[in-house]
């Protein structure tokens, strides 16, 4: 039986200290996960740097980003994986919409 693609609302923050180039490479290479599983990235949003709640990793700041993704509902375990095995995501959440 086929899975059927599901839309989820992905919002992470990413460190600070890294530069504008370093966070556009991470959130590519984010994408490339998403569309390499068969998914499919609708939009993305930069929303700046904003307060965390409590401190993550020492830092108080993230710089946030949104992306509206299709993709397989087996496959979001597997993006799971990737963004907490990745240093520079501080805090992320994939919601379904």
């Amino acid at each position: 039986m086929a899975e059927r693609k599901r839309k989820y609302e992905l919002i992470m923050a990413l460190s600070p200290v890294s530069t504008e180039a370093e966070a556009t490479v991470i959130v590519d290479s984010i994408a490339d996960v998403i569309t390499s599983s068969g998914g499919e990235v609708t939009s993305r949003e930069e929303w700046g740097v904003k307060r965390l709640s409590y401190l993550v990793n020492n830092f108080q700041e993230g710089s946030y980003y949104k992306a509206d993704i299709s993709m397989d509902s087996s496959d979001v375990k597997e993006l799971e994986r990737t963004l907490n095995a990745n240093q520079d995501v501080l805090v992320h959440l994939i919601s379904k919409m």
